[in-house]
């Protein structure tokens, strides 16, 4: 059994600036235009199935690729993005706190899920979705975090804060599924609008 994932972070939001908890904040226009515009430009086969996170960004931003495509997105908890707060501390506390758990992959910070268990929490969801597909293509719509732990381990590499904040809004990495995951194509933009 062979089949190709699409994995996509996000179109484009605005962060709010008083809070670290931005589950709710939308797309802006030039997000959902960068999504319109990876649907122009796709890299891979056309899509089969949709998958997203279930925050509003991911969600919005896969509501544009199934309205391309004219396939429903289905929702996968597992995609959500990771975070080491929830609580919505002020953005420098939650800056400092992000880069003690990029220091140590295992520590366990307030939200009780440490980068090392995200990794494998995405993983598991990933291989899962690659083990309903046969020989089709499916759009994966989630968070630069959770995709980064993920890739990052495809290329052999140590997952880090600095690949993590090289991929942009709307990009796209292309994996194939097979005996086990493997990356055809790391994350990139697709399309005229960049991020």
């Amino acid at each position: 059994m062979s089949a190709t994932l699409v994995l996509i972070r996000h179109g484009e939001i605005v962060r709010p600036s008083f809070t670290s908890n931005f589950d709710q904040a939308p797309l802006i226009d030039r997000g959902k235009e960068q999504m319109r515009e990876l649907a122009r430009a796709w890299p891979a086969d056309r899509p089969v199935a949709i998958f997203a996170s279930p925050l509003r960004r991911s969600v919005e931003s896969a509501a544009v690729l199934a309205e391309a495509f004219r396939e429903s997105v289905h929702e996968r908890r597992a995609l959500k993005e990771w975070s080491p707060d929830e609580s919505g501390i002020p953005q420098d506390a939650y800056k400092a706190l992000e880069r003690s758990c990029w220091a140590n992959l295992a520590f366990v910070p307030p939200s009780g899920e440490s980068l090392a268990s995200a990794a494998i929490r995405a993983r598991r969801c990933l291989d899962e979705i690659a083990g309903g597909l046969e020989h089709t293509t499916a759009a994966v719509v989630g968070h630069g975090t959770l995709f980064s732990l993920v890739t990052a381990d495809l290329k052999g590499d140590a997952p880090t804060e600095r690949y993590k904040d090289s991929i942009g809004f709307a990009h796209a990495a292309i994996l194939a599924t097979g005996s086990s995951l493997r990356l055809v194509r790391d994350f990139r933009p697709y399309g005229a609008v960049s991020a």
